[in-house]
């Protein structure tokens, strides 16, 4: 078949793996080709066509040479792929399709410059979507991989991760993974974590919860924290406007904007919402453990326009482990050297008070101004830098 090139949007179709509706219309393959014609058009990455076939209405493609320009980055990078499958099925909704994607084991980050560039290994990747071909939007889609890898051919900095998971569903959006590590030159290993997830997810009355936990950290630093699990949730913030920010947001990401960007620009547009809307972001729950130090509070922040730090609010917490603490930094009359970098965190470790079970409780304040106050005492205050 003669190689034909057209615009392929591999944001939906890079990343997702799934879930069949049921196929109630057979799917011609010249049908399949228009939808994917303008999905593949709208998100702007090139490829060539190489076969296309369709299996009693199941029309699959495949594309060697796709190029996805990736933004969000400090210099222009591109994605560059082989043999990427795509599965079009009809289903019971006559305005939508399942898309099932594989991606080969083998990829490309191109870059001007060497130290940008990456040599990609995945394993098992790739992902499923449905897709409202009349109004030109997913509905759902789940990415997957069970390996991937990054690998800068000179200096051999790498990342990889396992596990990854990264879901868009209507009352649920996530990002996860499991067992991932980077390095910098040479592979000396600069940190690993066991497992990493946020979890987004209307509540009852239907407010805005979200749910982030790390475990098993490793950086090369005194201080840690090893385990951090923190729920939280707004009424300020109601799923109805949440999920469209979320949407876009995850949109953008498969579409080649880096997930550091992306995860930016959907704090900044929740920030936003919440200061709008003045109800506060309600800390139900967080658990910090590093080190010998564990640490369990709860809190309120309140998003302004006018704070120093974006936020306002109180966070109380009991802390197990003081004394190791202590031994790092050091007491106000007699700082350790690294106490000596981080006066504030000494004072304020100094100004708790007796807790139970051999705990010490702090009642921490985030003023508008960006001053600190734990115990009523203040520990730090914002220069006049802006």
């Amino acid at each position: 078949m003669a190689a034909r090139r057209f615009f392929i949007g591999i944001s939906v179709s890079m990343i997702s793996i799934g879930a069949f509706g049921a196929n109630a219309f057979a799917l011609e393959t010249q049908k399949a080709r228009e939808i994917m014609d303008t999905i593949l058009m709208q998100h702007g990455v090139t490829a060539t066509e190489a076969t296309a076939a369709n299996n009693n209405g199941a029309v699959t493609f495949a594309y060697n040479d796709v190029h996805l320009d990736l933004s969000g980055y400090s210099t222009a990078r591109e994605l560059v792929l082989d043999d990427v499958q795509v599965t079009l099925r009809d289903t019971n909704m006559r305005d939508q399709v399942d898309i099932d994607i594989a991606l080969p084991e083998r990829g490309k980050m191109l870059a001007d410059a060497t130290s940008d560039q990456r040599d990609l290994t995945l394993r098992k990747a790739g992902g499923s979507l449905r897709w409202n071909h009349v109004t030109g939007t997913p509905v759902n889609f789940t990415g997957m991989a069970d390996f991937l890898i990054g690998d800068e051919p000179i200096t051999r900095k790498h990342w990889l991760m396992n596990g990854l998971v990264i879901r868009w569903m209507p009352d649920e959006a996530r990002i996860s993974w499991q067992a991932a590590e980077w390095t910098g030159a040479n592979r000396e290993k600069m940190g690993s974590v066991k497992s990493t997830s946020f979890v987004l997810y209307p509540g009852k009355n239907g407010e805005t919860h979200l749910d982030y936990a790390h475990d098993g950290l490793w950086l090369p630093n005194l201080l840690q924290p090893r385990t951090v699990r923190i729920k939280s949730s707004s009424t300020g913030l109601p799923w109805s406007e949440t999920k469209p920010i979320l949407e876009k947001g995850f949109n953008d990401m498969m579409t080649g904007l880096a997930p550091r960007a992306a995860r930016r620009q959907i704090a900044n547009e929740l920030w936003r919402k919440a200061a709008g809307a003045g109800a506060p972001v309600k800390i139900d729950e967080i658990y910090v453990e590093g080190r010998g130090l564990e640490a369990l509070g709860k809190g309120e922040f309140i998003a302004q326009q006018t704070a120093r730090y974006g936020f306002a609010g109180q966070l109380d917490f009991d802390l197990l482990g003081r004394e190791r603490l202590q031994d790092l930094i050091g007491t106000p009359q007699s700082p350790t050297l690294l106490g000596a970098l981080v006066p504030f965190a000494v004072d304020g470790l100094a100004a708790g008070k007796p807790g139970t079970q051999g705990t010490t409780k702090y009642d921490m304040e985030l003023l508008p101004d960006g001053r600190i106050v734990v115990n009523g005492m203040t520990v730090y205050t914002a220069m006049n830098d802006r």
